[in-house]
């Protein structure tokens, strides 16, 4: 079934992450590290004040069928829990790949619209604005499309606790940079009670 292959490529990555990083258990109890489960956008809202994470440009998923359609595109599943850079036109920058997956600060600090950066190919703006939509507190359902230089968007996931951390802190570089204008969008990547997804489709960590 094509939803739960795509559970499986996130489970991959969340195994990835853990492993390489220590054991589960240190994980768990350093990071809140939990397993998968379906959240709502209210059990979302309430972790990020929880942690005192942002709470306004709050985007999920509509259903389970874009979840998986985004997450197909390899390079979209490459920058899961980190985030991506797209100009003015709707194209992905260039990541330095030779960086961890949490690095960005300077760059999206330093970015300027007179400048000119390494372009991407294989994913665009406007296909991942195609299968989202805004959740939370004081939501604006069109302020996503407004005009921006840049456009950084940040996946993130309850399930692996305070360790999104290293992703929230890129709204401090936002809001240092004095040379452009950057619109920021947090995608969560949680499963969704509202999919009904059955019980083989669900990531679980092993």
């Amino acid at each position: 079934m094509k939803s739960t292959s795509c559970s499986l490529i996130l489970a991959a990555m969340v195994l990835l992450l853990t492993t390489s990083n220590g054991c589960k258990t240190y994980m768990h109890f350093k990071y809140g590290l939990t397993q998968p489960r379906e959240e709502t956008p209210a059990k979302l809202v309430s972790f990020l004040e929880k942690h005192h994470f942002p709470t306004e440009n709050l985007y999920m998923f509509s259903d389970s069928l874009s979840y998986c359609q985004a997450i197909r595109n390899p390079v979209f599943i490459k920058n899961m829990l980190g985030h991506m850079i797209f100009d003015r036109e709707g194209t992905l920058l260039q990541r330095d790949t030779t960086q961890c997956q949490w690095s960005g600060y300077d760059k999206i600090k330093s970015l300027s619209s007179d400048s000119t950066y390494e372009k991407c190919n294989g994913l665009r703006l406007d296909q991942v604005l195609a299968y989202i939509q805004p959740f939370g507190k004081n939501t604006t359902p069109g302020n996503v499309f407004t005009n921006s230089d840049f456009t950084v968007i940040v996946t993130w996931a309850k399930f692996i606790g305070s360790y999104n951390s290293r992703l929230f802190v890129l709204s401090d570089a936002v809001e240092l940079n004095t040379t452009a204008q950057i619109r920021l969008i947090w995608l969560n990547v949680d499963m969704q009670e509202s999919w009904k997804l059955k019980s083989e489709q669900k990531v679980a960590i092993k």
